[in-house]
């Protein structure tokens, strides 16, 4: 008996535990599943890009579609880039790739994880590109807070993270490339010991747009 109820004890401790770490609803268990494939269809997206800017693929104004015609990403990332530019299927959308795991979309509409290039600005051809995250437009939209947050702290040690970008226009890393301090959180400190400047509670921090600039990347042309 003393055995059973040290087990019982146990096993309510746990369950109170869940509820007050993971909500009584499952919600932030669901954002982590989220945050997973977010970063999975991220990485997939990386991995093309890598090997593009090494072929010097990527200036200014490249889009994804371009890249997805030669053949850089997966066959199943490359059709879906290609049917959302498609006159005809498509809704003209050159430069975004609507995540297959969340859906994606060959209609015109929006899509719940829309990722982008960032290329570098005309005027420095050999920046490093980025990646746009937009998270804001369709189911993930609720819970864009816990994952753009949680994106970021995942993400951090491998790469540099513009938590104000609302679009696809790229920002001037520094010369060991972080974001400038007025593009990061106060809690973030970069390589020369600099924190950023965006408070906590900022509307820039939870938005659900965001750009990803992997220190793994190389510059732009050579």
């Amino acid at each position: 008996m003393p055995q059973l109820i040290a087990m019982i004890i146990v096993v309510v401790g746990a369950m109170i535990y869940m509820f007050q770490t993971f909500g009584g609803t499952g919600d932030k268990i669901e954002g982590i599943a989220q945050k997973t494939s977010i970063i999975t269809e991220i990485n997939n997206i990386k991995d093309g890009l890598q090997l593009a800017v090494r072929s010097n693929e990527i200036l200014h104004g490249t889009e994804l579609e371009a890249l997805a015609k030669i053949g850089y990403f997966a066959k199943q990332i490359n059709d879906q880039i290609l049917n959302s530019a498609d006159n005809t299927a498509g809704d003209n959308n050159y430069n975004i790739y609507k995540a297959i795991s969340f859906g994606g979309s060959t209609a015109t509409g929006d899509a719940d994880l829309e990722l982008s290039l960032v290329t570098p600005d005309a005027a420095n051809q050999t920046a490093k590109p980025g990646i746009f995250v937009d998270l804001s437009k369709g189911n993930l939209k609720d819970n864009v807070n816990f994952l753009e947050s949680q994106i970021a702290t995942d993400l951090g040690a491998v790469a540099s993270i513009d938590r104000t970008s609302t679009d696809t226009t790229a920002v001037t890393l520094d010369a060991n490339g972080d974001v400038p301090k007025e593009s990061a959180p106060t809690t973030v400190t970069n390589t020369a010991g600099v924190a950023g400047t965006i408070t906590a509670g900022a509307a820039s921090l939870s938005d659900g747009r965001f750009t990803i600039y992997f220190k793994d990347i190389p510059q732009g042309i050579e």
